[in-house]
């Protein structure tokens, strides 16, 4: 089962990003995508987004200045804490974000007429659930 939850999500990511790449001009990484989509509706420091990307704080910044320069994130010092980098997405990140949810909700349409809509509100709570695994 681990390895069929594997092969669907590597599948999803990819139309996914497929998806992405068509319709929007600017050329984005799984990790840009990821980076845009953890500060969309909440700003957080980069060492946050770097546990939630479970990548190094080195490449989350690397993500970080690419979309900076492409003017849909600013990187500003915490006021809380003078260390921390925090994330804010500019207008055009805004926009940017809304079209990456567009697609998304668009392929989970297209998933849950393939599925049907019993099935996809299963999958849905299965995964929404608490598992408690053993460690």
């Amino acid at each position: 089962m681990i390895d069929l939850i594997s092969e669907k999500h590597k599948q999803l990511r990819h139309t996914t990003m497929s998806k992405i790449a068509q319709q929007l001009d600017d050329k984005f990484s799984e990790m840009d995508i990821y980076l845009l989509s953890l500060n969309q509706h909440t700003s957080m420091s980069l060492s946050e987004s770097a546990r939630y990307m479970n990548i190094s704080r080195q490449a989350v910044h690397k993500h970080a200045q690419y979309l900076t320069s492409l003017g849909y994130i600013e990187v500003t010092t915490s006021e809380a804490n003078r260390r921390d980098k925090m994330v804010t997405l500019t207008d055009a990140g805004e926009v940017l974000g809304s079209k990456i949810a567009a697609i998304k909700a668009q392929l989970e349409a297209e998933l849950e007429k393939e599925l049907g809509s019993e099935n996809y509100q299963k999958i849905i709570g299965l995964f929404r659930s608490q598992w408690h695994l053993p460690s």
